[in-house]
């Protein structure tokens, strides 16, 4: 019998429902609050080193332990290389750029003159938005040169180091929704999200549905997985109005629960045999 370890911050509908479909397929399942680990930084083995499942929420929390648990012989997925580049956005875009993956033009910044500066000779509207966080968090679009001023001041003088750096992105005027592929392996189905607002997350409101994903839009996805070492990803498509499709941003530890009931992609059955199959 395969067993999985799953560590998680909560247990939220998602970890839920991915544990029941493992365990319907006969796979004993030992779930880890990610909280209670105290991991000693050597090669000793962990759960005999076996498939570890990784779902914390936090993206610090969720990179070092799957940096310690690889050292200590485990099989995680996704991997830690995939979770720090997926959670830093200046990261992925980098991954994106050396596979020459089409994606909005982009810039990072440290400095507010400077940012101030490369925004008006690239032309306004655009977006900013800092490398670290979800959930279209502190995204911001700016139209104008005193905007950008505002903005670039704010990001600057306040928060921690972190929060100085910023990421200048191509606004890209969407014909009302934005699209997400799922990449498990391979593009297994897709979900467009609606929007009257320019920030097409459903955690701002969006309204998902599911949408046919086109042969095209499947191996781009594909490919930008690979770029950033996904092999369980959710990866987030730009449409423009006259049809050029570019990679957004790609999202290492998928959230369904809202979604899978208006897309009817069964998720949580897919991300299942795509475990067992890499379970050793």
């Amino acid at each position: 019998m395969k067993k999985v370890d799953l560590v998680y911050t909560r247990l939220r509908t998602e970890e839920r429902m991915l544990t029941d479909a493992l365990r319907a397929r006969g796979c004993t399942v030992e779930t880890h609050a990610d909280s209670d680990l105290a991991l000693s930084l050597n090669r000793e083995r962990w759960k005999d080193g076996g498939t570890v499942v990784m779902r914390a929420m936090s993206f610090t929390r969720a990179r070092y332990l799957s940096a310690i648990l690889e050292v200590k012989g485990s099989r995680v997925l996704n991997t830690a290389r995939s979770i720090a580049t997926c959670g830093d956005k200046a990261l992925t875009t980098l991954a994106l750029a050396e596979h020459d993956i089409p994606m909005p033009w982009a810039f990072l910044g440290f400095e507010q003159d400077a940012c101030v500066a490369e925004m008006e000779r690239r032309g306004y509207p655009c977006v900013t938005k800092p490398v670290l966080g979800s959930w279209g968090r502190m995204v911001a679009r700016v139209d104008g040169t005193h905007a950008a001023e505002g903005m670039m001041s704010m990001r600057f003088e306040m928060g921690g180091a972190q929060d100085h750096v910023a990421l200048v992105q191509q606004y890209i005027d969407k014909p009302g929704y934005d699209l997400r592929v799922y990449v498990i392996g391979e593009a297994v189905g897709g979900m467009r999200r609606r929007s009257e607002h320019w920030v097409t997350n459903t955690a701002r409101g969006a309204v998902p549905e599911r949408y046919e994903v086109p042969a095209s839009h499947a191996r781009l996805a594909e490919r930008a997985a690979r770029a950033v070492g996904g092999e369980m990803v959710a990866v987030d498509l730009l449409e423009t109005r006259g049809g050029e499709v570019m990679v957004n941003e790609i999202n290492h530890c998928v959230e369904f629960a809202r979604s899978i009931e208006f897309t009817g992609l069964p998720l949580p059955e897919l991300m299942a045999d795509y475990i067992l199959r890499a379970t050793r």
